[in-house]
């Protein structure tokens, strides 16, 4: 893929965190250069605009448990709330923005009177953990190119706790099994040895036991205007930052070549 418009890229709502980032130099920043964490960021999108190589395809166990119990995580927060919340699957975009908000209240994310991102924690520690934070800056851009995107005046980041999904449980039993067995400590799944470790994994990932409304945990992101404004006025430097980098590959590439 060599033949890019860069002056109509879309910057991705996860990605704003990172591209609003100072520089850490002071003479770089009173210059308007762009400091390196946002330079990185723009590496990755050029890397997907320029060799179709997206390295966030990783998928790491938090994940994995994340995108099974979606579902049921926003079941437990319409619960919780009184309100029925609905998951969105529809990647919007506008003149500067493109992002999938996680959930929204309304009859369709275009015409939401709420966006919400959700994280689902891995175990217990993840989700408590978070009560005591406060929103971060990044989590304040992402949120407010959701409502950029959808017209939304507001919303909230949302931690949710629930027990690991039962396929993932048992891969956990079995892995156990393995341990124990390979190290001479028992020899079949009917041990006691191993059933007591059984016990102990069921502590560590399944929550059931505990109370709906205490695994909610609701953090609200005003609309900010000027957030908004201020993200749109950084697309043009963003494009021509990704323009010239690559200009400066493909002149590079040319000394190569006999």
């Amino acid at each position: 893929m060599t033949n890019i418009n860069f002056d109509t890229v879309k910057f991705r709502a996860s990605s704003w965190g990172s591209l609003m980032a100072l520089p850490k130099d002071a003479e770089d920043k009173k210059a308007g250069k762009l400091g390196v964490s946002t330079q990185k960021e723009l590496l990755k999108i050029y890397r997907l605009l320029k060799y179709g190589w997206y390295e966030d395809d990783i998928t790491t166990p938090a994940m994995e448990k994340g995108t099974i119990v979606q579902p049921e995580s926003i079941l437990m927060y319409s619960k919780v709330t009184g309100q029925i919340f609905t998951e969105n699957s529809e990647n919007l975009e506008n003149e500067w923005f493109t992002g999938t908000p996680d959930v929204f209240l309304g009859k369709t994310i275009q015409t939401a009177t709420q966006v919400d991102d959700m994280k689902n924690s891995f175990i217990l520690s993840n989700f408590t953990d978070k009560t005591v934070e406060k929103v971060t800056p990044e989590q304040k851009c992402q949120l407010n190119v959701y409502y950029s995107l959808t017209g939304a005046p507001g919303g909230n980041i949302v931690h949710a706790l629930t027990s690991l999904p039962e396929q993932m449980f048992q891969k956990e039993c079995e892995r156990l099994l393995w341990r124990m067995t390979n190290n001479g400590e028992v020899a079949t799944e009917y041990a006691p040895e191993y059933l007591e470790g059984v016990e102990k994994l069921k502590k560590k990932y399944i929550y059931d036991h505990i109370p709906e409304e205490e695994r909610i945990f609701i953090q609200p992101v005003e609309r900010d205007e000027e957030l908004i404004q201020k993200m749109q006025d950084r697309v043009p430097l963003l494009r021509n930052w990704l323009k010239s980098y690559h200009e400066e590959v493909m002149n590079r590439n040319k000394k190569y070549v006999v």
